[in-house]
């Protein structure tokens, strides 16, 4: 069989078990057609899957397997009224529980509203008191701390009274003390001013036999004073009379200073011109030695390519003795060569004629 045909056979299936009031399950399908159930439920499977589609609420005729058109048509009035019933049934259930929700939700909303008013009376409550705690509790630690600080300050004021009374004991100590050491300084003090005044009644006769003295000295200096001050106007006549002089000749002295810085002057122009005419002079001169020293440095050049020519010259006519002397060693290895040459030429010519003399000799005997 093939996955069509077990396709249709078990979509037919669950369409008769639905029409008929039941739930298609694969085990009904199965006692129906026989058919193993793993092979029943994946069609099974799209079955469902496809049942939204196949069958429609809103459809003018439901498709009814193996039964007439009149009959389907019928069935299709009788199951579409059937559905309105239904859905009008069903909108009015949900209306009436829409409006009970809606009731139920103003009666929680009210509720809520009034616990939460109730919460935050509470809340306000609970801050007021915790703020009342917290004043309770701040003003207890600063009593707690003003007892502590008023226990400290009547201890350190018992020990501060202590401290005073021990104190005023040690100063009334030093007071007796004081007093006793007042006397004393005070004894001391009327002895020492005894003597103070027996030795200021002393001094003051000796001061007063001084003064006399001193007077005595002073009349005395007093009379030489006039008698120099008389020598010293005379002697300051006499200089103002040679500084008088000394002015006349110092005026004299700067006329001729005058004139003679006149002279200095044009002592001065002309040596100024002389300058310059010897600056001239200085530049020319050092024109011609520059010129002088430009061509001895000419003249040092050309006797050093002379120099180098001598040297050249000397080179070369060495190297021609060389050559010539050469040429005659030689020349005179060739001439002994010669020599030679002739010597062999001359035995040669001997030889031969001796062995023309012995031809003719063994040609005369023959």
């Amino acid at each position: 069989m093939s996955n069509e045909e077990l396709k249709q056979q078990v979509f037919r299936a669950a369409d008769q078990l639905l029409l008929s009031g039941q739930s298609p399950t694969a085990a009904l399908i199965e006692r129906q057609l026989e058919i193993e159930a793993a092979e029943i439920e994946p069609c099974l499977v799209l079955w469902w899957q496809m049942l939204s589609e196949r069958v429609g609420l809103d459809a003018a005729v439901t498709p009814i397997p193996d039964v007439p058109d009149s009959l389907a048509t019928a069935f299709s009035r009788v199951w579409q009224q059937a559905v309105q019933e239904a859905s009008s049934a069903v909108t009015l259930v949900k209306r009436h529980a829409e409006y009970g929700a809606e009731a139920e939700r103003r009666v929680s909303e009210d509720a809520l509203k009034q616990s939460h008013d109730h919460y935050q009376e509470l809340e306000t409550r609970y801050r007021e008191q915790t703020l009342k705690l917290e004043k309770a509790v701040s003003a207890s630690k600063a009593a707690e701390a003003e007892t502590a600080h008023l226990k400290n300050s009547l201890t350190s004021e018992a020990a501060r009274f202590a401290k005073e009374e021990a104190q005023r004991m040690h100063l009334e100590q030093e007071l007796e003390h004081l007093h006793k050491t007042y006397e004393d300084a005070k004894r001391s003090f009327d002895l020492r001013i005894k003597d103070e005044q027996r030795h200021n009644l002393e001094a003051l006769a000796k001061s007063e036999a001084d003064v006399k003295h001193y007077r005595s000295v002073q009349e005395k200096l007093r009379d030489e004073f006039g008698k120099k001050e008389s020598v010293l106007g005379r002697e300051i006549s006499d200089l103002q009379a040679q500084l008088a002089k000394k002015d006349s000749r110092i005026e004299t002295l700067q006329t001729s200073i005058r004139s003679l810085e006149d002279e200095l002057k044009l002592v001065q122009q002309d040596l100024t011109l002389q300058q310059r005419e010897l600056s001239k002079v200085n530049a020319s001169l050092l024109s011609e030695v520059n010129r002088s020293k430009r061509l001895d440095g000419k003249v040092k050049e050309l006797e050093g390519d002379i120099k180098q020519q001598v040297q050249r010259n000397a080179s070369a006519s060495s190297e021609a003795a060389r050559r010539e002397n050469a040429l005659r060693a030689q020349v005179q290895v060739r001439e002994e060569e010669l020599l030679r040459a002739n010597a062999k030429v001359v035995a040669q010519e001997k030889r031969l004629i001796t062995q023309d003399e012995e031809l003719k000799r063994m040609t005369s005997r023959l």
